[in-house]
């Protein structure tokens, strides 16, 4: 029953959505149509083929998320891909990397996905954080941990529980990382 609700509810926002007359809409409408006939294993799939398309969207759009290059650094192209539920607990990931001489940032984004939960109670526990060597600080006014143990910094930011920004330095300082974290267009997410 939960599920019928919820695919009716999917159905529902995504068709008071503006029509953009798409594949997604399209998928929509078969469900719909699967489920007036009853024919519910079809219904799912095309759900699922929807929500999927929403995911490869997200994924594209969530690129923004990365900023320009910082004086005097380049910039990969940012990547992204969706993983559906079966795949790493499902959820966005993307990526780009920096560079200036042999220095490198490079900058993982994992978005929507349940995995992140775990991490959550690691932030919520500092004990825990500085027993492993990190140290908690703010970045844009949320809380990162860094770790400099390992001789190139790392940082590990949260945002609203539901995004993970891994931030690896190679060669670069700690002050590069967390400009590079200061940067981050966090609106975008």
């Amino acid at each position: 029953m939960k599920q019928t609700r919820f695919a009716l509810a999917l159905c529902a926002s995504l068709l008071a959505a503006p029509a953009l007359a798409d594949d997604i809409t399209d998928a929509v409408d078969e469900a719909m149509a699967a489920y007036k006939d009853g024919k519910l294993s079809e219904a799912v799939s095309q759900l699922d083929y929807a929500a999927g398309l929403i995911r490869q969207q997200k994924a594209e759009a969530i690129k923004a998320v990365f900023p320009k290059p910082l004086s005097g650094w380049s910039g990969s192209e940012a990547e992204s891909q969706s993983a559906g539920g079966m795949m790493m607990g499902g959820g966005i990931t993307a990526n780009r990397n920096y560079t200036k001489g042999d220095a490198s940032v490079d900058i993982e984004l994992v978005t929507d996905s349940p995995l992140l939960q775990s991490m959550m109670g690691m932030f919520n526990n500092p004990s825990l954080i500085t027993m492993n060597g990190g140290k908690l600080i703010k970045v844009q006014g949320q809380k990162a941990i860094l770790n400099e143990q390992s001789g190139d910094p790392e940082i590990i930011l949260i945002v609203n529980g539901s995004a993970m920004f891994t931030l690896r330095a190679s060669g670069a300082s700690t002050d590069d990382l967390k400009a590079y974290g200061e940067a981050l267009n966090l609106d975008k997410l």
